[in-house]
Order: C-alpha cells, then structure tokens, then sequence
C-alpha cells in the first residue's frame, strides 16, 4: 500500500508542499486539507469592475529563490513581470512632504554613495554620522541585537529613523527595537563581520556589480538572453498574485483526476495524535479521522499550536509564543482628474516618527499596468503595525475615513471614492522579535522528536512568497525522506 501524506494548510506553503509531494511521488496519496472555502490563505486578488485588487503581497523577489522556481515549475515564468518601467522610484514622507527614495537602496542601506550624498531625507550632520561608520569597529560576538540597535550603532539614529525605519514597516510591519537582526536581516551582521562596517560591504559590493557588468559586456550582444531572475527584482503577475493560486490549484486539481490527490475546503481539522506505530491520526472538527504515514502542518503557529496541543504540549507552547500584528489595507480609486499628483512613482512609506496613521501607500495602477480602468487612479492604504495596533478596534467606516483623510494631506485628493475595497487581517504579520531564533531551535527539535512530521509557513523562517514557498517544499523533502526511510528499513 503506498504512504498517505496529509498537508494541513491551503496557503502558499501547504500547496507548495503538496504540489512538491506529488511531483516527486507520484504513487503517494496526498490529502490537503483547508478549514477556508477558498485555496490561498493570505494570498487574494479581486477582480471586479476592471480592477486588479491585492488583498495580499503584491509582488515578491524573483532572485530569491523559491518563488521563480515554483513558477517555472507550473510553467507560469513568462507571466511574471515588474512594475512599470515608468513609475520610477517610491518615495518617503517626511516631514508633512513626498521625497524620492535615493536609488541603490538594497537590505535597507545605500549601496550607492551619490544618491544617498544628493537626498534631502538626511540632514548634513546625519550624513556624517553614517560616514563614520567607516571608523567604527566591528562587533565581534555572535549575540544577537535588535535591528534599531545594529543601524544605530552602525550608521547613527537618523539614518534608522527616517529611511531603515519605515523600510523596515513595510516588510514586516514590526516594532525595530524588538525585531532580530539575526532572524530578519542577518546579512547585515554577516557585512559587518566579512568587511568591517556597512560602508565598507558598499563599496565591495559596488567593485562586485562593476566586475559582473564587464562580464556581461563581453557577451555576444547579437545573442538573446532569457530573462534571469536577478535581472527581475521585483515581480507580480497581470491578474495579480491569485495567478499563482490559480496554477497551483489547477496543477493538483488535475491530480486529482489520478485518485492520488485530495483537495478539501471548509476542512478545519482539530487535532493532531501521534499514534503507538509513528503514524499519524488527524481529527477534522466534524468528526472524521485520517490516519497518515506523515503530516506537513501548514498553518500559522498560532494554529499549529492548537493542533499539537495533545501530541506535544512544550512545543505547543512554543509555538504560542510567537507574536502576530493585525493589518488592515484600504483600497481607494478616484477619477484620475480629481488627482492634480502627477503620480510619477510607486507609492510611499511613512517613518514612525511622523506619527501618522498610514503606515504606506501604494499608487497602483502607477506602478502595474491595467489594475484600474482607463482614467482611474487606485490607491492601496496600509494601516496598522507593532506600535500601531488600534486597526483591529476601528470600524470599517472608520478605517476608510482615515485612508481618504491621509490622502487628502498629502496627495490633496478631496473628491469623492469612485471604488473602496477592505481588507482585514487580524493576524497578518509573525513577528521575528529578539529571542525568536532560541525559540526556532527549540521548536525544530521538539518537530525532530516526532516521525513524519514537519512544519511549514510564514511564522519560523521568513515572511515573503519566496520564503514560505521554500518552506513548504523543505517540509515536503523532510517527510518525503522519512517514508523513504521507512521503506528501506521495512523492505
């Protein structure tokens, strides 16, 4: 009889793993199961009207990996595209005004000396302070720090508070005096120690990218090149990110059809048991049980909590202890000539300090092509983060009176919505806070502890589609060799 696998979890990271079960056994029986009606978890489009509507991440990095690969994977690579070439920059707000984000802005530090010289974000004496960086010396012990921590001590408070800070937001809407360097950014602290200072990883860097550029000069220019992707950056699909959903979805849909895939929806499942053989009995909430060779938990810590909670009460705690942030997004479209902004950029992010309810501001339909109709400007509102936490108290009418007002100051938009759409996230963000890396290890050996079982998703090892992408196929990996294992030692 061929191993069973249930996958617990309809995000991106239970569908990855599932779609990585099957592709790599095609025997295995792989039962996915979702408490949603719907495939996706946190990642939605709307399309309505002649809107493209995120409820979700609008884009991910295609060089890191996990994300282009999986679309190669579904055959899917050549939809993936950046933003518009003409939308140019984002921009910061500070002090009441929109200023251009210097250019070469890459792990939250310039990797570009002029653009950063030329900006305004930065007082005289700020930019001095970041230059000392170049006498300062490098930390020498592995202990961890928070990331306000490492960017002060490294390159001086204004440079964290109106440029690092809100960057930062925008990632993983965290408070940076609790957030890990280590778990978050940990390439910072690896600059630190490989070249002695931020500044000094700059220019090394900046030697790195002359040499690759030459490099490719001496290429055939007469010989057409795919599209790497770290030529990419940033990408998104036409229909927004439910395109990658959709693939997914159809690919194990089709599986289906072999008897070796089972996909259910509004499948909550209850509990986990771990039984006296090293299999696994899965309990859904209406009743029904499942026994398993192995199980991928694919669902928040939260929830993975819950589902462990019998089969290991320690690292149920653990898992508890893993802290989340409510978001809330407010999308806003006006009649483009109700906008007198000429709109010649990608959005904004706002520095804590500027004590502002909207945390950042993406103008759509500037930065993707045919996410509005013709003449329409769409506007995407994010409110809430770790210091900001009243969102999940406010009413909806409260929510979208606050995104109109913010536009209002800074963009000068009085006219009336043509098109609003909410979105709730009640808990939206893990946040990686000091200690989350201690917490991580001691989670993985309790996982270790236990055949057949992994764990997947967006809370341990990183926020982005890339990230969680990863993490669902690693789980998949995990269990997929212990089968193998088992076969072998019974065989």
């Amino acid at each position: 009889m061929n191993a069973r696998v249930v996958v617990i979890g309809g995000g991106i990271a239970g569908l990855a793993a599932a779609f990585k079960l099957h592709r790599d056994d095609p025997d295995l029986q792989v039962t996915l199961l979702e408490a949603q009606p719907r495939l996706g978890g946190v990642i939605d489009t709307v399309r309505e009207d002649g809107y493209v509507l995120e409820e979700g991440p609008d884009l991910f990095l295609a060089s890191k990996p996990g994300g282009w690969e999986l679309a190669c994977a579904l055959g899917i690579e050549d939809r993936l595209q950046g933003p518009r070439k003409s939308a140019g920059g984002s921009f910061l707000l500070s002090r009441g005004k929109l200023y251009r984000l210097p250019e070469g802005l890459t792990g939250l530090v310039p990797t570009r000396m002029m653009p950063f010289v030329k900006t305004k974000l930065i007082s005289p004496l700020g930019k001095l302070r970041v230059a000392l960086d170049f006498l300062i010396p490098p930390r020498k012990d592995e202990a961890d720090e928070s990331v306000e921590s490492f960017v002060v001590r490294r390159l001086g408070r204004e440079m964290y508070e109106r440029i690092v800070e809100p960057l930062l937001s925008g990632i993983f809407a965290g408070d940076g005096s609790k957030l890990s360097v280590l778990a978050t950014f940990p390439h910072m602290r690896a600059a630190e120690r490989e070249h002695g200072g931020m500044a000094r990883a700059m220019l090394a860097g900046r030697k790195k990218e002359r040499r690759s550029r030459s490099s490719e000069k001496r290429e055939s220019a007469n010989r057409e090149k795919r599209r790497r992707p770290d030529q990419m950056g940033f990408v998104s699909f036409p229909n927004g990110q439910r395109e990658l959903i959709d693939a997914l979805e159809r690919r194990l849909t089709a599986a289906e059809a072999t008897q070796r895939v089972d996909i259910r929806t509004s499948a909550p499942v209850a509990m986990l048991a771990e039984l006296p053989d090293g299999e696994w009995r899965v309990t859904l909430e209406h009743g029904e049980t499942i026994d398993a060779d192995a199980v991928v938990v694919a669902v928040p810590s939260y929830a993975a909590a819950s589902l462990l909670r019998a089969a290991d009460p320690a690292c149920s705690r653990l898992m508890r202890e893993i802290p989340y942030v409510a978001t809330a997004t407010v999308s806003l479209a006006f009649d483009r000539a109700d906008v007198r902004h000429a709109l010649e950029g990608t959005g904004w992010t706002t520095p804590r300090i500027e004590r502002r309810p909207v945390m950042a501001c993406t103008w759509t339909s500037s930065k993707f092509d045919h996410r509005a109709p013709e003449g329409v400007a769409l506007f995407r509102a994010f409110l809430g983060d770790a210091t900001n936490q009243d969102v999940a108290a406010r009413s909806d009418d409260e929510l979208v009176t606050i995104a109109r007002r913010e536009l209002r100051d800074v963009l000068g938009i009085t006219a009336e919505p043509v098109k609003v759409h909410l979105k709730r996230h009640a808990k939206a963000m893990p946040q990686y806070n000091l200690g989350h890396l201690e917490r991580l290890a001691a989670i993985d050996a309790r996982i270790a502890a236990h055949r057949g079982l992994a764990i997947a998703g967006s809370s341990y090892r990183g926020v982005g589609i890339p990230d969680v992408i990863r993490s669902g196929e690693t789980a998949a990996g995990a269990v997929l060799a212990e089968i193998r294992s088992r076969e072998l030692t019974s065989g």
